[in-house]
């Protein structure tokens, strides 16, 4: 594969995982930090597998693994930034930094043919364009659960999986894990005036809100 054709093929697919990074950034006032980790990492991984191999079957292993590992921890760690820090970490590295390199691999792997060349980009391209198709899915899905926040823990709750809740004042609470139901129980008070403070409060955290699409 020449250069030139490397380099528009590179540059498309940046173009259209920029354009899944914009798409699923309108969920994010409504994502989870799991779900933006998971933006972070499948960003970084797909963008670094593809760039790196297209690339890399112009040139060499050094600049493959440099460009890939490079473009992958950008836009992961850039994407990353719905899952907060945790999603800019994962993103940049168990997303890009892998990704990268594992693109770079495999056009070592499979630089015997021109045919083998262009049928793995085809396959690639195709295996990431599906992935994309996915985490999409997956985003939009999670935008129509109802969430509440645990007052313990500031941790979003999937109000319909959740097995540990209470009932203060005649309102429900939810809560992630054992430990933090029973810490509510003993003074309920303190932690609901602690998550008021917080942040990303609300003046009824202990409620269940419909996350909008």
């Amino acid at each position: 594969m020449s250069l030139a054709i490397a380099t528009v093929l590179a540059l498309a697919f940046l173009a259209v995982s920029a354009g899944v990074g914009f798409y699923l950034a309108r969920y994010r006032s409504t994502m989870t930090e799991m779900g933006g980790d998971m933006v972070g990492m499948t960003m970084g991984m797909v963008t670094g597998i593809a760039v790196g191999y297209f690339i890399g079957t112009a040139t060499d292993m050094f600049i493959a693994n440099l460009v890939g590992v490079t473009v992958g921890i950008i836009y992961g760690a850039g994407f990353g930034r719905m899952g907060g820090l945790m999603g800019i970490l994962d993103g940049a590295g168990m997303g890009g930094f892998l990704g990268g390199m594992m693109g770079a691999m495999l056009w070592v792997m499979i630089n015997f043919s021109p045919v083998a060349v262009w049928v793995t980009a085809v396959f690639v391209t195709v295996i990431c364009l599906a992935l994309y198709a996915g985490l999409i899915r997956y985003i939009q899905q999670s935008s129509e659960k109802q969430y509440a926040r645990d007052p313990v823990c500031d941790m979003d709750v999937d109000v319909h999986d959740a097995r540990f809740t209470s009932v203060y004042h005649g309102e429900k609470v939810y809560f992630c894990a054992p430990g933090c139901k029973r810490a509510f129980d003993k003074d309920p008070e303190h932690y609901l005036a602690r998550s008021l403070r917080h942040e990303h409060a609300s003046p009824q955290l202990d409620m269940p809100s419909q996350t909008p699409e």
